[in-house]
């Protein structure tokens, strides 16, 4: 096991931020509805994160038994601690996807959450269908975007703030730990790797949420700063992570000039939503989820 997506792709801190965002109170009945999941399964999320979803989900069902799995150890941890923050008992243990520390037919649930597209796909599904009860349930969610567009919380409006982001990212792209390795990310494969591995009953539905609407009246008032505030997380850890990967791209003075910048941003958005300057900009995520029946 490492600590490699958590410290040069993803912190945990901010994934769990924005799953905490895409899976929270208001909706989370819906989520459990659309994943047909009820009390008293045995649920395992593959790729767990610093398990946001894990605890979301042992918060409405408390009989069920929730397990998650991460390769990376900084994820784990995470989530064991947060675990114990909440009181919840879940388990949470370091794994491989294509590899999975479980004994046949354990699960009456293995879900997922954009984890396919990193992992070898024959071996992630033959590995879920082996730890699943006959009967059991597969689940690949993938976020659906068509629009390739780039992250919305990077700067593109030409300014130091942007100069000095291109700069140190440009040197970290050298750096091979930036090069994330990627399997072919077409959801309309899915069904034919869950069919390939005798997965039956092969189906699938969708669930749009809010990521971004700070300025609408139906966001209260601390989902609207988290919502802000994301963006504001998101970038300051990619510049953390590109400035650990190229530590000579840019001096002390020019990477604490482009936090400070980057800081100013989001205060001001955050001081622009106090004063009742309206924006409007609302962003939604529609996830697309595929199952299987063993």
């Amino acid at each position: 096991m490492n600590t490699y997506w958590s410290e040069y792709v993803q912190k945990t801190e901010e994934l769990y931020l924005s799953r905490a965002l895409k899976f929270h109170s208001g909706n989370m009945d819906k989520w459990i509805d659309v994943m047909q999941l009820h009390d008293g399964m045995n649920i395992l999320e593959v790729g767990c994160a610093g398990g946001l979803l894990c605890h979301r989900l042992k918060e409405r069902l408390q009989s069920a038994e929730i397990t998650g799995v991460d390769f990376d150890i900084g994820h784990i941890d995470f989530a064991k601690k947060k675990s114990a923050e909440l009181n919840l008992k879940c388990n949470f243990i370091a794994g491989d996807a294509t590899q999975l520390p479980f004994a046949d037919n354990s699960f009456d649930v293995c879900y997922s959450h954009t984890v396919i597209n990193f992992c070898e796909p024959t071996k992630f599904v033959s590995e879920q269908y082996r730890v699943l009860k006959p009967g059991g349930k597969m689940i690949i969610m993938d976020v659906y975007d068509r629009s390739n567009k780039p992250e919305e919380w990077i700067p593109t409006d030409a300014c130091e703030e942007k100069a000095l982001f291109d700069k140190v990212w440009a040197a970290a792209n050298d750096n091979p730990n930036s090069q994330v390795k990627r399997y072919e990310n077409r959801t309309e494969k899915y069904f034919a790797y869950l069919a390939a591995q005798g997965f039956h009953a092969i189906s699938i539905d969708a669930m749009a949420s809010v990521n971004y609407a700070p300025d609408c009246d139906n966001i209260d008032d601390e989902t609207a700063r988290l919502q802000i505030n994301e963006d504001r997380v998101l970038e300051l850890n990619s510049v953390e992570k590109a400035y650990k990967m190229a530590p000579h791209a840019l001096s002390k003075t020019e990477y604490q000039t482009l936090l400070d910048f980057i800081n100013r941003r989001y205060d001001k958005k955050i001081k622009q939503y106090e004063d009742g300057e309206k924006n409007w900009e609302f962003r939604i995520a529609t996830t697309v989820l595929i199952s299987g029946t063993k």
